[in-house]
């Protein structure tokens, strides 16, 4: 009998850079405000600090608020998760009562490129985000290196 792969539906994350960057920036600012601290604590810190937008496409939040309209989001859904999109649908009904000629799509889109309250992220996801953008930072340290010393 042959086994059959389950192939993930899942796209690259468009904004996984830009996350781990602004992510990276606030994790920086909240260790150096206390030497006493353990590294959970800092990173609880840096996640509910505010983000510079929320980290979602807009189509995705479109899809998932389209999904809140006809029915309450299921319990497969991260309790942050669930927060950020309630924080979203928040927003987005201000802005149709503010701007009620505006499309659904674009207040969406409006809405999810302003600065998020937090990141919504666990302190687990937060740390490999972390460790990864350290990782591809000392890379990019490395290269401009290489490359000044080639020269």
């Amino acid at each position: 009998m042959e086994k059959t792969r389950r192939v993930s539906r899942r796209t690259p994350f468009e904004y996984r850079d830009d996350r781990g960057q602004n992510l990276l920036e606030v994790f920086n600012q909240e260790l150096g405000k206390s030497e006493e601290d353990l590294m959970e604590e800092v990173i609880q810190r840096a996640v509910d600090r505010p983000a510079r937008r929320f980290w979602i496409s807009e189509e995705r939040a479109q899809r998932v608020l389209n999904e809140m309209a006809r029915k309450p989001l299921s319990t497969r859904y991260h309790p942050l998760k669930r927060e950020m999109y309630e924080e979203i649908r928040r927003r987005c009904d201000k802005v149709e009562r503010q701007h009620p000629q505006w499309t659904f799509s674009r207040c969406v889109c409006h809405v999810v490129n302003q600065p998020a309250p937090k990141f919504y992220l666990s302190v687990s996801s937060a740390r490999v985000i972390i460790l990864e953008e350290r990782k591809r930072c000392a890379r990019e340290k490395m290269r401009k290196l290489r490359h000044l010393l080639s020269e």
